[in-house]
């Protein structure tokens, strides 16, 4: 089985380049034959022929620009939504043109939570839930970065992270101004590191000079400082299946996260917007140490297979 796959790729930052990541490694482990185009200046695909072309682009015209070359070189196209609707669609509007030529021109889609299936499963009537980084195709490297924070005795150090300010539906999708909002209210013995790689949130940062405040206002090495916090919390309003939540749970990582999806069972959830739970939760949050365990890879080849038949 030949396999082409449109997509970014690291070190693009973003958890859609690490879930294509993960998945070539794991499709290259397996001994299936997948390539990857990073963008449509290459004529590449149209001197091959393929069994599957997979898409993994969130913009409306590269996903359709995608699927319409797959219509050309390969025998069947399929695509991941990577979050829980298509760009254009509000939940429970009524689905938009351009997510309706998507169906038509798709053979399969995969879905990273139930949210998503709910919402789209009338659509696409091939579809499967996976998770977005495939346990065959994650590699770990020994981290020997430097150190990102100076860490005080007695201290519990809370990660969060943010690529840039994304405002969807009137809501920060990042979920960082609800935290800078309530950064008060964390009880004394917490630190919370925000990752704020745009500078995005400087500003409000800079107004609220809270001493349980670390901020980290540039690109990091995800994995290394996760090894020098105690908790990842994933405050999003919206969201597909996290790469980094999975991450995090992967390196025995306490993780709190919001109930706008769903979560592994591994992760403590949390009523979404709501501080009262959030801090109830994080108070009592569970260690779930080296439990969790994400897809293996096989189920994406069945489906691929399936699609195929």
């Amino acid at each position: 089985m030949k396999i082409l796959m449109f997509g970014p790729l690291p070190p693009r930052v973003g958890g859609v380049s690490k879930s294509v990541e993960t998945l070539l490694n794991a499709l290259k482990v397996k001994g299936i034959e997948s390539s990857i185009i990073l963008n449509f200046s290459t004529f590449k695909p149209f001197f091959k022929r393929y069994d599957i072309v997979h898409i993994h682009y969130s913009k409306t015209w590269k996903r359709i620009l995608g699927l319409l070359i797959g219509k050309i070189v390969a025998k069947k196209t399929i695509l991941t939504l990577h979050g829980k609707e298509f760009y254009g669609d509000n939940s429970g509007a009524d689905f938009s043109f351009s997510t309706r030529i998507t169906a038509m021109l798709s053979d399969g889609i995969i879905f990273l939570n139930q949210i998503a299936k709910d919402r789209y499963m009338s659509l696409f009537s091939n579809n499967i839930i996976l998770d977005s980084i495939f346990m065959e195709g994650v590699l770990f490297k020994e981290s020997k970065g430097k150190k990102y924070i100076q860490r005080q005795k007695d201290k519990t150090y809370i990660l969060v992270y943010a690529f840039d300010r994304i405002i969807k539906n009137s809501k920060d999708v990042y979920g960082v101004d609800f935290i800078l909002k309530n950064v008060s209210k964390f009880d004394q013995k917490y630190m919370i590191v925000l990752v704020d790689i745009n500078q995005a949130y400087k500003s409000e940062v800079d107004r609220i000079n809270s001493e349980s405040l670390v901020y980290l206002g540039c690109e990091v090495d995800f994995l290394s400082l996760l090894s020098e916090v105690d908790i990842y919390l994933r405050p999003t309003t919206t969201d597909g299946n996290s790469v980094a939540l999975q991450e995090a749970l992967m390196l025995g990582k306490r993780v709190l996260a919001s109930d706008v999806v769903s979560r592994p069972k591994e992760a403590t959830v949390y009523k979404s917007e709501n501080f009262n739970d959030l801090f109830t939760k994080l108070e009592n949050i569970e260690d779930n140490s080296g439990k969790f365990k994400p897809n293996s890879v096989d189920e994406y080849i069945v489906f691929c297979k399936k699609t195929l038949r």
